[in-house]
């Protein structure tokens, strides 16, 4: 993607995020009645929110027998208005467990009006209502099929019904998992309404709605509809991906389906289809920590998956691979302590809550740094483009509730449909993934190619060897044998003929050593010595990378290690130098080797046409991606080797 179409698009996204934030800004609806909350019924009612049409107070406290002239004149002095439109948040459940919300419905029809009060239940662990009603209170918990009617003469405030996460469909007034409450309320009346809330885990807050009877029944039905297509597809999704991944294989993929299959199980808790399964009583794993416990599971798969996503955009694994797996340990380490028994969990809580809030920030601002890291660096964009996604959602909210003064509240983000995102994200995985598969299919290509270039280099090295032993060492060994056997034989003559076929040897051994797995530098290290043990010319080895050189594929690492063996060797036979440095060096972009020495020099394009070590290093290099350049002169010889760190270069095969 060009610089130019990224810098517009950027900034067209953020023109769109401050539109949506000023409509959201002034869309907001204003409460019905003058006094600034409840809400006044007719015919033609159908849904509507009641979040900034309720009185709402974090702490309350009911007096039995209490009179209710005694009760609303409390109420109206302890409790305030809520006037965030998106949820009513009382804040963390560790600072406000209980919460209470008072509201008054008025029926302005000439018929019996029936209602249902509904929240959802993933931050609302319980719920209790209270209604103003007359005559005995009633005897016994309601019936699913029935309603709670709000008499005409209100005479004292009595609990209807309680409801917690885990209570069963068959004990609830609708086969929904929402905590909903049915009123019947009589024609021209008013009922208040008394809400208590209680949360254990995460944040405390609900959406509060108001529904007809017959418009929350088609709602429900819709709702089921769309969860369960919302579950099957992110279902679907990550087992056809883990399947992808495991036969491919790929670990973007396998990463991937496990993240959706963790984002499958987070969603069904988040609609409460995992409330009523059975949890051991033995351990910490209830339906309300359940939720804690994939959430740990998501963050430690999204590190994996953002892991695998952004590899070839990391140049220092060093402290890459420590901090994301001791962020992993961390999540592991809270969901373990959910084996603890029961009342342990009264000291765990709010640790593992911290923790669990806290990797959440951390997975956000990671991704958001290294999707910007890997456009940059390797140009992947499709990490950055969900992410702007998802965010551009909370940069609106939050930017809507501060110039609103709302409370914080994430309950409705993201505001685009899941299936959207899911959507999104699939399609950029397989669209990263058909392209790592093309160029897996152009590198294994690539492999075969170039193993078969270095059997050709390698037989032609071996022939070289031959040659070398038959034209100089066998040479040099017949010559001091005719000067032996001569009958004017010289003392010194064979000795001196003796030691330079032992030096060419041990030139020949050198380069027969095998080449073995060591890193780069090491390996540098223990040839200069080698060279040093028995040359005339002094090796000098520096490296300025901090051992970035051993980071470097592993065929480039032979290549350079190969092409120093042929330098050092025509440096000692050829160049008639004293001293010879090798030295790496890095920008950063590309690893430098150099080698200098101060020599005679050689006529490079003679060299070029009938020397075969010079050959084979630009054979060498050429394979490698390696940039190779001589600089002969008569004071001494320069040899320029440079290596770019982040194009991709196919491995040896073992």
């Amino acid at each position: 993607m060009p610089k130019f179409s990224l810098t517009v698009g950027l900034s067209l996204y953020g023109l769109g995020l401050v539109v949506l934030t000023l409509l959201d800004v002034f869309s907001a609806s204003p409460s019905v009645n003058p006094d600034g909350f409840g809400y006044r019924l007719t015919d033609s009612f159908r849904q509507t929110s009641l979040n900034d049409r309720v009185l709402f107070a974090p702490s309350f406290r009911l007096v039995p027998g209490e009179s209710l002239t005694r009760l609303n004149g409390r109420i109206r002095q302890t409790f305030v208005l809520n006037r965030n439109v998106h949820a009513i948040a009382h804040g963390h459940s560790s600072v406000v467990a209980e919460g209470w919300v008072y509201l008054t419905l008025t029926n302005a029809s000439k018929t019996l009006t029936e209602v249902v009060l509904s929240m959802p239940q993933h931050r609302c662990s319980r719920a209790t209502l209270f209604l103003e009603r007359a005559g005995p209170p009633m005897a016994g918990p309601p019936m699913a099929n029935r309603s709670l009617v709000a008499p005409p003469i209100v005479a004292r405030l009595d609990s209807i019904a309680t409801l917690l996460n885990d209570t069963p469909l068959a004990d609830r007034f609708f086969l929904s998992y929402r905590h909903a409450f049915p009123i019947s309320i009589p024609p021209n009346q008013q009922v208040g309404a008394l809400l208590r809330t209680n949360a254990y885990l995460g944040y405390h807050e609900f959406d509060l709605t108001l529904s007809s009877r017959h418009a929350f029944l088609e709602d429900t039905l819709s709702d089921i509809i769309r969860e369960w297509l919302v579950i099957f597809t992110c279902l679907i999704i990550g087992i056809i991906s883990l399947l992808i991944g495991l036969t491919t294989p790929s670990r973007l993929m396998s990463t991937f389906g496990f993240m959706m299959i963790m984002i499958t199980l987070q969603v069904a808790f988040f609609y409460g289809y995992l409330s009523p399964l059975p949890y051991p009583k033995s351990t910490s794993f209830t339906s309300i920590t359940i939720g804690t416990n994939i959430k740990l599971l998501l963050d430690i798969t999204t590190q994996l998956f953002i892991y695998q996503a952004i590899k070839p955009a990391i140049r220092d694994f060093r402290w890459y691979k420590p901090a994301m797996w001791t962020l992993i340990g961390l999540c592991s380490v809270c969901i373990l302590l959910h084996l603890l028994p029961p009342h342990f969990y009264v000291y765990t809580n709010l640790p593992i809550n911290r923790v669990m809030t806290g990797m959440s920030l951390v997975n956000l601002v990671w991704i958001g740094y290294f999707s910007l890291l890997a456009y940059r660096r390797a140009g992947i964009v499709y990490i950055g483009l969900f992410f702007l996604m998802l965010i551009g959602d909370v940069v609106v909210k939050q930017l809507s509730d501060l110039i609103q003064g709302n409370a914080l509240s994430l309950l409705k983000y993201p505001a685009q449909h899941p299936l959207l995102l899911i959507a999104m994200l699939t399609y950029l995985i397989a669209s990263q993934f058909r392209r790592e598969l093309v160029t897996k299919q152009r590198l294994q290509k690539q492999v075969s190619t170039t193993r078969q270039q270095m059997d050709t280099l390698r037989r032609e090295e071996i022939e070289r060897i031959g040659r070398d032993l038959h034209d100089q060492v066998g040479n040099t060994l017949a010559s001091a044998l005719g000067y032996i056997t001569s009958p004017q034989a010289q003392s010194d003559k064979p000795r001196e003929l003796i030691r330079d076929a032992i030096t060419e040897l041990r030139f020949l051994s050198h380069n027969l050593v095998k080449d073995d797995d060591r890193p780069l530098t090491e390996k540098v290290e223990t040839l200069v010595s080698r060279f040093n043990d028995f040359s005339r010319v002094r090796f000098i080895f520096q490296d300025y990378t901090e051992k970035a050189a051993n980071d470097l594929p592993r065929i480039q690492q032979q290549s350079v290690y190969g092409i120093l063996q042929e330098l050092l060797t025509n440096a000692v036979r050829h160049s008639g130098a004293s001293v010879a440095y090798v030295q790496f060096f890095c920008d950063g972009q590309t690893v430098e080797v150099a080698v200098e020495d101060d020599g005679v020099g050689f006529d490079l394009t003679t060299a070029h046409r009938t020397g075969i070590g010079l050959q084979n290093m630009y054979k060498r290099a050429e394979l490698a991606r390696i940039t190779l350049r001589f600089d002969p002169t008569p004071t001494g010889t320069s040899v320029f080797l440079g290596i770019p760190r982040d194009e991709p270069i196919p491995n040896r095969p073992d």
